[in-house]
Parts: C-alpha cells; structure tokens; sequence
C-alpha cells in the first residue's frame, strides 16, 4: 500500500486550526481503516476538522466523531484479523515444510568445491573465492560447513 502521497502530505502540512479539510469520500482520503484513523488523528492534532461530503461524516459534530470511534474499532478489529490469518497461513505452510527466507547460497555442491580447493596446497582462498564468484566469508562458512558435515558422517558411521 503506497502511503507515501505527496499532495496529501501537503495539504496536511497547510491545516491550521479550525480549517476544514473537505474530501469527496473516505475511501479516497485513506487506504485502510487504521491509515484513515491516522490521518483524522493528525487533522485533529492540528484543531482541523475533517468533513467528508459522500458519507456525511464531520469530525466537528458528535455524530462525525462517534463514526470515527467505530470506524476505529473496526480497525482495530481489521488488524486482528489480518494478524490471525497470517499466523493461519504461517502454520500451514510450516505443516506443508515451506521455507520461509532467502535460499541457502552455500549449496553441497559448492561446499564439496571449497574443501577440495582448501585440500589444494596450490589453490589460494582469493583465487578459489573469485572462481566460484563467492565472497571470503562464504568461503569460510562453506569450510566450517563441511567439516559439520564431515563430522556428522563420522558420527553415525560409529
């Protein structure tokens, strides 16, 4: 959701107190509950009302701020939601063994490759680094890599 909205920005930067921000309808002040929250919050930090012709609604009169309090629990009630389905979505993807994050850049192909070139009294870290187009980190995370995994094999074979 783009809320980086330069002319809104503006024109709340402009309000004064007891200026009246006028907008057609509320859906196209704000993009969500909470950001619409927000924004009346900062107008009203400022002693500006909000007043919004489609829905009637004016921030200065009792029945404007009560439908500001239900619009925010709604979105309070919005955010709870949107929080359950996530952790929702979390737990069965873990069920189903997703991976969540970056993918692994030290591969068992390039580990195997990086402890054969540490094998190879020839073979210099920069040289074997700029080969395999990895840095000297990875490098050294690879070596300690394969040698977990050395002695994990050591390990069950006892």
């Amino acid at each position: 959701m783009n809320r980086d909205r330069t002319e809104l920005r503006r024109v709340l930067d402009l309000l004064r107190p007891d200026d009246r921000l006028y907008v057609y309808a509320l859906d196209r002040l704000a993009r969500s509950q909470l950001h619409l929250l927000q924004i009346v919050e900062e107008i009203e930090k400022k002693g500006a009302k909000l007043v919004s012709l489609r829905e009637s609604i004016d921030t200065s009169t009792a029945i404007g701020r009560f439908f500001t309090g239900i619009l925010g629990s709604l979105a309070a009630m919005e955010r709870e939601l949107i929080l359950e389905r996530t952790k929702a979505g979390v737990a069965l993807a873990r069920q189903r063994q997703v991976r969540f994050g970056r993918p692994p850049k030290l591969s068992p192909p390039l580990i195997r490759q990086v402890l054969l070139a540490h094998d190879d009294p020839a073979t210099t870290v920069p040289e074997t680094c700029r080969v395999l187009g990895i840095s000297r980190s990875s490098y050294y995370s690879a070596l300690r890599a394969g040698r977990l995994q050395d002695k994990e094999l050591v390990v069950k074979a006892a």
